[in-house]
């Protein structure tokens, strides 16, 4: 057997950081700029089937408005928590998701479909990653 340290008796409590409520923040509207993100495309693949649908045209419009806010806010949260201490990595990332919100948006009110429909897909994977990263990342500061 090979030497192994005995404890003296003694336990240790193991602890968990106080969450910081700037990265609760962060977490919540990460997730739902994700979910909103997912309605979005479910919105949109309605849309591309049935061109005609006004109202669907309508909602896919107004998410768009929202999701837009939501990506700012979000990015603006992610740089209070990058200013705690927190992870960089975020902070680009959230900046990223409004890039693309940005052209998104341009792009949908242009009509411009095809590559509209590419950075759709794109915003949708990238909104689940940071939701994903917010949620998984430890808590540092």
């Amino acid at each position: 057997m090979p030497n192994r340290p005995q404890l003296a008796g003694t336990l240790t409590r193991v602890t968990t950081p106080a969450k910081s409520p700037v990265l609760t923040a962060l977490r919540v509207l990460a997730v739902i700029t994700a979910v909103a993100a997912i309605a979005q495309t479910a919105l949109g693949s309605v849309l591309s089937v049935n061109l005609a649908a006004g109202a669907i045209r309508a909602s896919h419009a107004g998410t768009a408005t929202i999701i837009l806010v939501l990506t700012v806010v979000t990015a603006v949260v992610a740089i209070l928590w990058s200013r705690k201490g927190g992870s960089k990595g975020l902070l680009y990332h959230a900046i990223g998701m409004v890039v693309l919100a940005v052209i998104q948006f341009a792009l949908g009110e242009m009509g411009v479909e095809i590559v509209h429909i590419v950075i759709g897909v794109l915003f949708l994977v990238g909104s689940v990653a940071l939701a994903t990263l917010a949620i998984r990342k430890p808590v540092r500061a």
